[in-house]
């Protein structure tokens, strides 16, 4: 019999490999959505470290979202010169919110959702999928004006008043975007997978 930690472990690294993947490959990590508003574009790794956090529970949602994280902290050390490597080479920003995607929506659906009907675990997942989207979002958004604040952050096109606005003004408009494809695809592809963890032994 194949022991159930091993499984999980399998897994896991799928999901790490998934989510590197993503990472390497922009067009797996970002969904343009220029045919429906120009301009707009959805980061879904959130929402593959979501569904780790769905199917194999808290600690291993935590764990992709850990390697996410990383990832994000190395491409901005390796890769500087832009806003966006500035943000991510605080590890705290990297980290945090990607760890918490993960264990934060593996914990919820574990407590409030494995367990129900298929109706209500349906529009949970979809509610799950908009709270990884916010979660990731917010997170970054936060950590970031800390971290720019107490290190005093100079860099071209960083404004040294009102940052939170301006954050917020920078990832509002794709983060409504990111919060309706996670609605939708956390609700398909974790009906999808659902059944098939849990008739593999695979219950959170």
């Amino acid at each position: 019999m194949t022991n159930p930690k091993i499984k999980y472990y399998v897994v896991a690294t799928l999901f790490v490999a998934i989510v590197l993947l993503q990472m390497v490959v922009p067009w797996l990590g970002v969904m343009p959505l220029g045919a429906f508003v120009i301009g707009a574009s959805a980061t879904i790794i959130q929402f593959t470290v979501a569904l780790a956090g769905i199917l194999l529970g808290p600690k291993y949602g935590a764990l992709v979202g850990f390697f996410w994280g990383m990832m994000s902290f190395i491409n901005a050390l390796t890769h500087p010169g832009t806003i966006g490597s500035l943000m991510f080479q605080n590890p705290f920003t990297a980290l945090v919110p990607r760890i918490l995607v993960g264990l934060l929506v593996g914990f919820l659906f574990n407590h409030f959702l494995r367990k129900r009907s298929a109706t209500v675990r349906t529009i949970g997942l979809g509610v799950l999928g908009v709270l990884a989207a916010l979660i990731n979002t917010i997170g970054v958004v936060i950590l970031t004006v800390v971290g720019f604040t107490i290190m005093h952050t100079n860099f071209t096109g960083i404004p040294d008043q009102n940052l939170l606005q301006w954050l917020i003004g920078i990832v509002s408009f794709n983060a409504i975007f990111e919060m309706i494809v996670g609605f939708i695809l956390v609700t398909v592809v974790g009906n999808i997978l659902l059944p098939i963890a849990e008739r593999s032994g695979i219950k959170g």
